[in-house]
């Protein structure tokens, strides 16, 4: 009870410091990507953190493994140095003996970590697309004037000055990849309506030019109204087996999602031999390299799951049980040897 309580406690002190400034870090990022996604958009604060909480599975899923390998090493090689471990092990305590204090909390990270990957964080995303789309149905775009890159559908838009409703000194270009059938339209005047999902630029005093391979055709008009389609996803159906299922069926993209998810999920457990291996130290014989070590060994396994999941998806699912095979070979030769 005594070495669990030492470890426990060592661990939980570099643990809880580490995750929130990695999660403040990480929030950070998530905040800045959901005002650029949104941009263009008018939503409120409610809104903001509404979104802000969709996003936090899949922002909180790398920092808790990362985090908990980081504070498992760190937190028992603080107990090296200090020389308690080697009170322990003149006491009779074996590294077999902090294995089991540590496993069943790997294994509770795992789950965690499969719990957020595999179930709340496809819902999480499918639940943000919805809201943004029932946003984009609920309330009208929001021109900035003088703001170059504002996009409505397939057109890109510049306004020179906006009145309450009215928006004045438009051009609209159509942002298609076929430069072919390029579409450039200037107005003086114009305002934007959301008709039940549809956009509707009314434009008023203008001129429109069209262009179709090698001709190019002017029209003058005094009223001109371009609809632009909002794609409705709102109220669709969402089933995590039938979505994690096509990485079987020849979806590429959603087998190297499912790779980084199982790779990563299984992190904290299958690295429970490099925990003592690179934690458990003789601070007579060994200076403190804790630090470098979770860092190399950390990268080393995100950057090859990375790399083996973009290139070769399958084979990375071979990955955790290389990992956990060549920690119990190092932990083996290394520490059960000699402790």
């Amino acid at each position: 009870m005594l070495l669990r309580r030492y470890i426990m406690r060592s661990i939980g002190e570099m643990f809880f410091p580490f995750f929130f400034v990695l999660f403040f870090i990480s929030s950070i990022i998530l905040l800045l990507n959901i005002a650029m996604l949104t941009n263009g958009v008018n939503l409120s604060i409610k809104d903001l953190i509404l979104l802000y909480l969709y996003g936090i599975p899949a922002n909180t899923f790398f920092v808790v493994a990362l985090t908990f390998y980081s504070a498992c090493i760190l937190g028992l090689s603080k107990l090296s140095y200090d020389s308690e471990m080697l009170v322990f092990f003149s006491l009779g305590v074996g590294p077999k003996d902090i294995i089991k204090i540590l496993l069943p909390l790997c294994i509770l990270v795992s789950f965690v970590l499969f719990m957020f990957s595999f179930v709340m964080t496809p819902n999480s995303k499918q639940a943000y697309k919805d809201f943004i789309a029932f946003k984009k149905n609920e309330i009208s775009v929001d021109l900035k004037a003088g703001d170059f890159g504002q996009k409505i559908g397939d057109w890109l838009v510049y306004v020179d000055d906006k009145k309450k409703n009215m928006y004045y000194g438009l051009v609209l270009y159509s942002n298609s990849t076929d430069q072919s059938k390029d579409n450039f339209i200037i107005a003086k005047t114009g305002k934007i309506l959301n008709k039940k999902g549809i956009l509707e630029l009314l434009l008023y005093d203008g001129e429109a030019y069209f262009k179709d391979n090698d001709y190019l055709q002017k029209i003058d008009f005094k009223e001109m109204i371009v609809r632009n389609f909002i794609v409705n996803s709102i109220g669709s159906t969402h089933n995590i087996y039938n979505y994690w299922i096509e990485a079987f069926r020849g979806d590429l993209k959603q087998l190297k999602r499912f790779s980084q998810s199982f790779c990563t999920s299984l992190f904290p457990l299958v690295s429970i031999f490099f925990i003592l291996f690179f934690g458990v130290k003789n601070p007579r014989f060994h200076k403190n390299y804790a630090y470098f070590y979770v860092l190399g060994s950390g990268s080393l396994y995100l950057l090859s799951m990375y790399i083996l999941s973009m290139n070769f998806p399958a084979l990375s699912l071979l990955l955790p049980i290389i990992w956990l095979f060549v920690g119990w070979y190092l932990y083996k030769k290394y520490i059960k040897r000699f402790y």
